[in-house]
């Protein structure tokens, strides 16, 4: 059967988000969600991971602090301080690390907020520090970051991924359905195209309304039906590794 991760971003960023997480966990499709180590509800999402064994979690990398967000497209695209070394990238990147296998939790993979991992000059750091931790399972897409070098191939980057032992799905779904705001690089939920393993990104929460409409696609009888039909079995990262 194919295998389909549902991956809820955001986790620990908020009273709200986690509850929407948890919610969509216990009475929906969410197998998965990625945890951010920096927010306010940090301490809560570790204790409702503990109570939830079942769901997968992983580092939501958050690199925010050393980039301008294009509005719109949700693109880092400039460094708020150009002479910035790299090395305090890493540093921060293996802090959040430390600070989410600290918790005890079994890590089964990493993602980046704004997919801040997928830049091409950071990828390589990210994912030497991923393998370092034995986190078995990166997220990769094309298309995110390439409008930032023109002309230029970064096919590259995926290459990556095996070198460091690491395993990323072989297709990635950004959401449910296109918007008017689409993001470069995203392909949305189609459940009839052939595929091995996948992710489902997805945004539950309560408090703002295009969360709860992503906690309601995600509890929905309607999903459940339609992967029946497509014999696709619900999975973690962990189960596909």
């Amino acid at each position: 059967m194919k295998k389909l991760v549902v991956n809820a971003d955001d986790f620990g960023r908020s009273t709200p988000i986690n509850q929407g997480i948890i919610e969509a966990h216990q009475k929906g499709i969410v197998t998965s969600a990625s945890l951010m180590t920096e927010r306010d509800g940090f301490e809560e999402a570790i204790a409702l991971a503990r109570a939830n064994p079942r769901l997968g979690i992983g580092l939501h990398l958050d690199l925010d602090s050393f980039f301008e967000v294009q509005h719109g497209t949700g693109r880092l695209v400039a460094y708020k301080d150009p002479s910035l070394p790299l090395s305090a990238i890493a540093q921060e990147t293996e802090k959040q690390l430390q600070k989410i296998i600290a918790t005890g939790l079994p890590v089964s993979h990493l993602d980046g907020h704004h997919h801040s991992h997928l830049r091409p000059e950071l990828f390589a750091v990210v994912a030497a520090l991923t393998a370092k931790y034995k986190i078995k399972v990166i997220r990769y897409f094309g298309g995110f970051y390439e409008g930032l070098y023109p002309g230029l191939s970064v096919d590259w980057v995926k290459d990556l991924v095996p070198r460091f032992g690491l395993t990323c799905v072989d297709t990635f779904f950004a959401g449910w359905e296109p918007v008017e705001s689409s993001l470069p690089g995203y392909r949305y939920l189609d459940l009839t195209i052939p595929f091995e393993s996948a992710e489902l990104m997805v945004h539950p929460g309560r408090g703002e309304a295009w969360r709860e409409r992503e906690l309601d696609h995600c509890v929905s009888v309607q999903i459940r039906d339609d992967l029946k039909k497509q014999q696709i079995e619900l999975a973690t990262f962990a189960q596909l590794c």
